[in-house]
C-alpha cells in the first residue's frame, strides 16, 4: 500500500512536466501568440459588429469584409488608385527620411541651431498637423505638391528627432579616440557617429513610415480626392462599409509590410541588437 501511494505522485509529476514544457514552448513562440491575438481580435470584431448587433450601413464584420475582397480588387478603379497611393507614399517617405536625417545630424552638429530650433521641432511633432491641410491646399492648390507636403510634414519629424538624438548619444570616448588618432570631423561622423546612430535611425524610419502613411490617407481624402483615399470616400458615401474596410485594410497591410522591411534591414545592419532581444 505504501509503495502504491508513493508511486502516484511520481506518475502525476511525470505526466505534468511534459504538459508544462509544452505550454512553455507555446508561450515562447511569438507567432503562436500573434496568431492567438489575431483570432481573439477577429472574434470580438465579428461578435460586436455583426449584422445582428450593428446595421450593415454602419459597420461590417470580418466575414463580410472577406467576401468583399474579390469585388474590390477586381474593381477597375482599384489598381490605378493603388498605384497612385504607392507613388505618393513612396515619394513622401523617401523625402521624409532624407530630409529628416540631414536636418537631425545638422542640428546635432551645430549647437546654435539645435538650441534655437529644437523646441519648435518638438512642438511641431506634437502638433495636430492634419489641421493644416486647408492652409496647405489654399496655398499650393489640389496638386501632387500639396499632397507631398502633407505626407512629408507628418513623416519627417520622427526620423529628424531620432537622428538628432542618435548623434548626440554617440560614445564620447570613441569620438575622443578617433580625434586622438588624427581623424577629421568627416571621418568621425562616418566611422563613429553614423554607425552609432543606426539603431535610432531604424526606429525613426518605422515611426516616420507609419505617420507618412497616415499623411497619405489624409492627403488623398482632403487635399485632392484620389488614390485609395478616393475609394474610401466613394465606398463610404454609398454606405458600402465592407468594401470601404477592404481599402482601409489595404493601407494597414502597406504599413505592416513596410514595418517588416525596416525590421529586416535592422537585422542586417545591427544584428547584435536582435541577438539581445
Amino acid at each position: 500500500m505504501t509503495t502504491t501511494k508513493a508511486a502516484a505522485p511520481e506518475t502525476a509529476r511525470a505526466g505534468g512536466e511534459p504538459t508544462r514544457a509544452w505550454w512553455e514552448r507555446v508561450l515562447r513562440n511569438r507567432w503562436t501568440l500573434r496568431g492567438a491575438g489575431l483570432v481573439v481580435i477577429l472574434g470580438l470584431w465579428e461578435y460586436f459588429l455583426g449584422p445582428s448587433r450593428v446595421a450593415p450601413i454602419l459597420a461590417a464584420p470580418p466575414s463580410a469584409v472577406l467576401k468583399a475582397i474579390p469585388e474590390v480588387v477586381t474593381d477597375p478603379l482599384f489598381l490605378p488608385a493603388l498605384l497612385n497611393t504607392l507613388q505618393l507614399f513612396a515619394l513622401g517617405v523617401v523625402i521624409s527620411l532624407v530630409l529628416g536625417v540631414f536636418l537631425g545630424f545638422l542640428l546635432a552638429r551645430v549647437r546654435v541651431l539645435d538650441t534655437a530650433l529644437s523646441p519648435y521641432v518638438n512642438a511641431l511633432y506634437a502638433a495636430p498637423l492634419p489641421a493644416l491641410v486647408p492652409i496647405i491646399t489654399a496655398i499650393f492648390g489640389y496638386l501632387l505638391e500639396a499632397k507631398l507636403i502633407i505626407v512629408v510634414l507628418l513623416g519627417v519629424f520622427p526620423i529628424l528627432i531620432n537622428a538628432n538624438q542618435g548623434a548626440k548619444d554617440a560614445d564620447v570616448t570613441l569620438i575622443e579616440v578617433a580625434h586622438s588618432f588624427g581623424a577629421d570631423e568627416r571621418r568621425v561622423w562616418r566611422d563613429v557617429i553614423f554607425p552609432f546612430s543606426v539603431p535610432y535611425l531604424l526606429v525613426g524610419a518605422r515611426l516616420s513610415a507609419a505617420r507618412a502613411l497616415i499623411g497619405t490617407v489624409v492627403a488623398e481624402i482632403y487635399a485632392s480626392p484620389s488614390g485609395l483615399g478616393y475609394l474610401i470616400i466613394t465606398y463610404g458615401s454609398r454606405f458600402n462599409m465592407d468594401s470601404m474596410l477592404v481599402v482601409v485594410l489595404t493601407f494597414t497591410l502597406m504599413g505592416l509590410l513596410l514595418s517588416f522591411g525596416v525590421s529586416l534591414i535592422g537585422r542586417t545592419l545591427v544584428p547584435w541588437r536582435v541577438s539581445l532581444q
